[in-house]
Parts: C-alpha cells; structure tokens; sequence
C-alpha cells in the first residue's frame, strides 16, 4: 500500500466541503490522519473568501495518477468546474492535491509541504 500526503482546501463553505471530501475520501481508501484544519489568507488577489485548508494522509492501493483522477472528480462531484487553466485563480468548493508519495505513514508524516498555505497547516499539524 502507499501512502500519500494530501492536501485539501476551500474557499466557498470551507467546513463543509471539508467534511464532504473528507467523506468521498473515505470510500475511495482510508484516511489514516489527518492534521485540523486552519482558515488561511489566499494567495493571490482573485479570491474572495478565506480558506479553509487541511492536510491528510491518506493509503490506497491507486497508482498516482489514478488516485489523482479520481481527486479530479471527487472535486467535479462537490461543484468545482472540470480541470481548466482558469481554475486555478477561481473560487472553490474543494481542490484536493497530492502533495506527496511514500511507503510509510512515518514517512508520509516527515514531509513538508511546499506550498505556503499548506506549510502552515503542516507546522500547526506538527507543533
């Protein structure tokens, strides 16, 4: 099994897209932890709202590129447009991210996200 370092975020009733997600997850493989999930500043100026935004570790036996294909429509399924490049600077209902791959929960557990939204999240998660 792999175990992959996700990223959830979402800034259009971000608790319960959160928890929706979270939920589509559940059947898709088994949501081993998860970090809680902090309200963040966008980046960039084309948001309107807050962010809610979560870290995950999640196992399955998905290949990346499958897992990500059905991130793509676990999002579709909670109203985020298909994949577009405009998307990017668009409000959303959820945006899910494997940020991360490794064959361990320790290991998923040591990485640290780039990205500054979810580097926060990963510091209040490991404080």
């Amino acid at each position: 099994m792999t175990y992959f370092l996700l990223g959830l975020g979402s800034n259009i009733e971000p608790e319960k897209h959160l928890e929706l997600a979270r939920e589509a997850l559940a059947k898709e493989g088994t949501l081993v932890a998860l970090s809680p999930a902090l309200i963040t500043e966008p980046v960039g100026d084309t948001f309107d709202g807050s962010f809610g935004n979560q870290l995950a570790i999640f196992q399955c036996e998905l290949p990346a590129p499958m897992l990500k294909h059905r991130l793509q429509l676990i999002e579709q399924s909670l109203g985020r447009e298909p994949k577009s490049p405009a998307r990017k600077t668009r409000d959303r209902t959820i945006d899910l991210d494997i940020i991360a791959e490794a064959d361990s929960l320790e290991a998923a557990r040591k990485i640290a996200p780039e990205e500054s939204y979810y580097a926060e999240v990963y510091k209040a998660w490991n404080d």
